[in-house]
């Protein structure tokens, strides 16, 4: 198990755009109200304001793999016939998360609580669109960082989609990744808060398979169907 390492990074560019992709609106063909837009953009500023995007990461060595099950240092595994598929023939894996903070989630419950359901909507758009071009920025130098040491890298997974079922397998993740240092917990379903959080795993190693392009998504019961798909991110 390596050293953990902790990352704070400014918020992303995010634009107007943005949120109304994240939303699963579609203005192609009417574009939206002055209004709404005047709105979103006064939103867009104020999360800008209230999120602190950090990260923490690690990799932990992989002792071997079954045909559902990554066996993990500490007796740990985690259970995803993907991931199994991705990462079995790896050396390591590299476990992620990352966090905007819990002060999105605060002022999005006082706009719920005080009836501005327009601005909490828009609130809970920015917050998506900030962890995900967040993730876009920063999943890179990790890669970097492995392939400089001679490492292969796959496509980042995460439990919750269809190919991995089993948010139990987030408890696994938390193991090795002391989370609560960046301001990150799981609830009783497993689920993380602040909401508007991530957390995923990358396999290195010298001998990967090769996607040629392919993400997870590919894999994804959702495909196109999923909001996050208008980023054309990893997920």
């Amino acid at each position: 198990m390596t050293e953990l390492k902790i990352w704070e990074m400014n918020p992303p560019g995010v634009r107007v755009e943005d949120l109304f992709q994240a939303q699963g609106a579609d203005y192609r063909k009417r574009p939206p109200r002055p209004a709404t837009v005047a709105l979103y953009r006064q939103i867009l500023e104020e999360a800008a304001l209230l999120v602190r995007p950090v990260i923490i990461w690690r990799e932990v060595d992989i002792l071997g793999a079954g045909e559902r099950e990554l066996y993990l240092e500490d007796g740990r595994k985690l259970t995803s016939p993907l991931l199994v598929t991705v990462a079995g023939k790896a050396d390591k894996l590299i476990l992620f998360a990352m966090t905007m903070g819990s002060e999105l989630d605060h002022r999005e419950l006082y706009y719920s609580k005080t009836g501005k359901m327009l601005e909490a909507f828009a609130l809970d758009a920015a917050g998506t669109a900030l962890i995900v071009k967040s993730s876009l920025a920063v999943l890179p130098e990790i890669e970097e960082h492995y392939r400089q040491a001679g490492f292969k890298i796959s496509f980042p997974l995460g439990p919750g989609h269809s190919y991995w079922p089993s948010l139990k397998d987030m408890q696994t993740i938390f193991y090795f990744l002391p989370a609560e240092q960046i301001g990150l917990h799981l609830t009783e379903s497993n689920l993380m808060l602040p909401r508007k959080s991530m957390a995923m795993v990358l396999a290195a190693g010298h001998n990967l398979p090769d996607f040629k392009g392919k993400t997870h998504c590919d894999f994804c019961s959702l495909q196109k169907k999923c909001q996050l798909s208008h980023f054309e991110q990893k997920c």
